[in-house]
């Protein structure tokens, strides 16, 4: 890591193609062993593992898959940009439940990430611009309070930190990572040189960063301390 204009920049150790067309969404499978990645093309599910093989996809019933999260070992939680729903469903791809979010703006500019604080069972999912929100919902996707981002130029991943109790926030037109509180306040920025990235995890120990690109089609891998 070296600074940049003051800003920390991040530099990749390693970047791997994974065989999914616009991977939008990213996060770790709960035993870390693989990952559940989406795509905004087919509006399809993979979990690849760490090698980037599929082992598992399936279709959800909407158009524009933008993020996904893991809620618990059988349970998955994805984003819909265009018809600004979040669905509920078991990692076979049964719905479970799904919510509409009444959001204004473009079709194009909606919904691009989602994650989960299992602790408190609370779901937080960011509106790309126009505007740019941070929106949090309980455990029934009930809404519970909008809160509007003003750090960069728009938001396109979203990663909520156990550990920390912080949200990491990833921007693709500032090309940043932006740490924040639950309320989306930055705390700390980071820079990044990643063509169009569109997911954020870590691993649980938070010694690895991983990011796709929904361009390059790549999975990056940055080592964190």
């Amino acid at each position: 890591m070296k600074k940049e204009n003051s800003i920390n920049l991040l530099t990749f150790s390693l970047s791997e193609s994974i065989p999914v067309s616009e991977p939008s969404g990213l996060d770790l499978s709960s035993d870390e062993k693989s990952f559940w990645v989406v795509s905004d093309q087919n509006s399809t599910v993979y979990l690849l593992d760490n090698q980037g093989k599929i082992l598992k996809k399936f279709k959800v019933n909407g158009e524009d898959l933008e993020g996904i999260t893991v809620i618990d070992d059988s349970t998955l939680a994805v984003v819909l940009e265009i018809t600004r729903e979040v669905v509920v469903i078991d990692t076979s791809g049964n719905e479970i439940k799904r919510a509409f979010i009444d959001l204004s703006g473009e079709f194009n500019s909606g919904l691009e990430g989602i994650t989960y604080d299992s602790d408190k069972k609370i779901f937080y999912v960011i509106n790309e611009k126009k505007p740019r929100l941070l929106i949090t919902f309980d455990q029934n996707l009930v809404e519970q309070r909008r809160d509007t981002l003003n750090f960069s130029k728009d938001v396109s991943g979203i990663y909520f930190d156990s550990t920390d109790k912080v949200l990491w926030i990833l921007s693709d037109e500032s090309q940043r990572i932006v740490k924040t509180d639950l309320s989306g306040n930055p705390l700390e920025e980071f820079k990044i040189k990643v063509a169009q990235p569109e997911g954020i995890t870590f691993n649980k120990a938070r010694t690895k960063l991983y990011l796709i690109s929904d361009k390059t089609e790549k999975l990056y891998v940055f080592d964190f301390k």
